[in-house]
């Protein structure tokens, strides 16, 4: 596994304020003007949030002391020039003393990660938002745990698929993008009306985001122990379209 610097100014967070709330990639690097790309096709969306679940899943799996991230949002996933993703924000000097730690678990990873994750010095300094935040997190005094990770990413997977701001949705009474979400599949809304209108062209990969849509319901469960483990969830996202 590779790590690369948080401040390699290659690398550019994705955005979801784009126009027509189509996810693309804003670049930010070196103090410049920002300069949005086109959309991003199903591909590589899907390839976005299969990357952030391997990282993540370092993360969480490195070494046996089980690490949070704590502050997984869309903002701390960067792309680089061929829109892989990394992750930032989590603390070279904690990966250091984990991998020292455990070599044997890390040398069996190595194949399998390869160059997902991006750290940045030291621990993150900016606060969590609470529009990522799983419900037991934005309680005071409560812990973070794996769970409130996977929670988290579950809200960056609706973005991807929504184009959404998660406090976006559309109805006063659901303004946070997972409560609009979930009642759009209770009431059987269609398709186009909960996918971002960028998707609607890719027929084909209808059957895909329905699958990644239950993936990130799964991950955005209330009760944390109904949420699945990070592996689970890597092991779901890469069998979308194969099966």
């Amino acid at each position: 596994m590779q790590v690369h610097d948080k401040a390699d100014s290659s690398k550019c967070p994705f955005d979801m304020t784009s126009v027509n709330a189509s996810v693309g990639i804003d670049a930010k690097g070196a103090g410049g003007p920002s300069n949005s790309l086109p959309p991003l096709s199903w591909a590589v969306r899907l390839r976005i949030a299969q990357g952030t679940a391997r990282g993540l899943l370092y993360i969480h799996e490195c070494c046996p002391r089980k690490y949070v991230h704590g502050n997984i949002k869309s903002s701390k996933i960067l792309l680089d020039d061929d829109l892989q993703p990394f992750i930032s924000g989590f603390g070279l000097t904690r990966l250091i003393s984990c991998t020292n730690k455990s070599t044997d678990f890390a040398s069996k990873k190595q194949s399998s990660i390869q160059t997902v994750l991006s750290l940045g010095i030291g621990s993150d300094a900016s606060p969590p938002c609470l529009s990522y935040l799983a419900p037991e997190a934005r309680l005071s005094r409560n812990k973070l745990t794996q769970k409130c990770d996977v929670y988290s990413f579950g809200i960056v997977v609706l973005e991807l698929l929504t184009g959404r701001l998660p406090q976006a949705g559309p109805e006063k009474d659901y303004k946070e993008l997972e409560c609009y979400v979930r009642k759009a599949f209770r009431e059987e809304c269609p398709l186009s009306e909960i996918i971002d209108p960028a998707l609607m062209h890719e027929v084909h990969a209808k059957k895909q985001v329905l699958e990644v849509f239950h993936i990130a319901l799964n991950c955005t469960e209330i009760v944390p122990e109904m949420r699945p483990r990070m592996k689970t969830v890597l092991e779901n996202l890469e069998r979308v379209g194969f099966h």
